[in-house]
């Protein structure tokens, strides 16, 4: 890190907290969590390539494996992931459904991502609701769960993920569907909620494909149809997906409590 900040500034002493930093605590990796926002927001040199922060947040994405004679080769995936689609929920072939099938077009996008040719076509996803539906409602996560199930991949609803799990399973080559709160304004979110998937990260942002179109994230409505590649800030993704009910249909931010499908393993 510089001596100084671009403000003349003396830097934020990290070198303490570096040296103790423990991935394992969820007190340590919110306190990175943080500091990362506030730096992007006021003082983002100090996450320049080879500063302290940068390393940290490198080795916590990419642990170190420990040293062994003849270690094989680690296969490491691509960071953004390539080959994940985008389906769009508007161009549903159920037009009574179209509203309601986020959910589904965002693990179809998962489906097709690690195994791709399942779904055919620019409305695979169509493919994928029907199979959905012979489980359960859209909406239900059941359902989705025994859908993916159906295709040969395991996975499991939580409601505790955070960044982190994101990143480890970008490196595993799995992008991963997020229910998150996308009315309302950033601080106070409110509705029913939405999904879409990530499928890759840096320091301050996720990349996302989103089956409904670009929202604004501080305002909560939506921009425009166009939800491919789209670059959402780790600070208010975070404010709308970690989150936790206080009554009247409206949420607060609640660090590693967000919603998310977790690939285990696929055939």
């Amino acid at each position: 890190m510089s001596k100084t900040t671009k403000q003349g500034k003396p830097p934020i002493p990290t070198r303490n907290y570096v040296s103790h930093y423990d991935p394992t605590k969820s007190h340590h990796r919110a306190w990175l969590q943080a500091v990362l926002d506030l730096l992007v927001q006021h003082e983002p040199e100090a996450l320049a390539e080879g500063s302290e922060l940068r390393d940290l947040w490198k080795a916590a994405v990419e642990p170190k494996a420990p040293a062994q004679a003849h270690a094989p080769a680690v296969l490491r995936h691509p960071n953004p992931l390539v080959g994940v689609p985008r389906f769009s929920q508007r161009d549903s072939a159920q037009l009574a459904q179209r509203d309601r099938t986020c959910f589904s077009s965002s693990c179809a996008m998962l489906l097709e991502a690690i195994k791709p040719g399942t779904l055919q076509g620019a409305n695979g996803d169509d493919h994928y609701l029907a199979v959905v539906q012979r489980f359960g409602d859209t909406t239900d996560a059941n359902a989705q769960l025994r859908a993916l199930a159906h295709f040969g991949i395991t996975a499991r609803l939580v409601q505790t993920a955070d960044f982190q799990l994101i990143e480890r399973q970008i490196n595993r080559g799995i992008p991963v569907p997020c229910g998150y709160i996308h009315r309302g304004p950033v601080d106070r979110p409110t509705g029913s909620g939405h999904w879409l998937i990530v499928y890759g990260h840096t320091p301050t942002h996720v990349l996302v494909n989103d089956p409904w179109g670009e929202p604004d994230l501080i305002h909560g409505t939506t921009l425009n149809a166009n939800g491919v590649g789209l670059r959402f800030s780790r600070l208010n993704f975070g404010k709308r997906w970690m989150v936790e009910p206080i009554g009247g249909g409206t949420y607060r931010y609640a660090a590693g409590k967000g919603w998310a499908v977790v690939v285990d393993s696929f055939r």
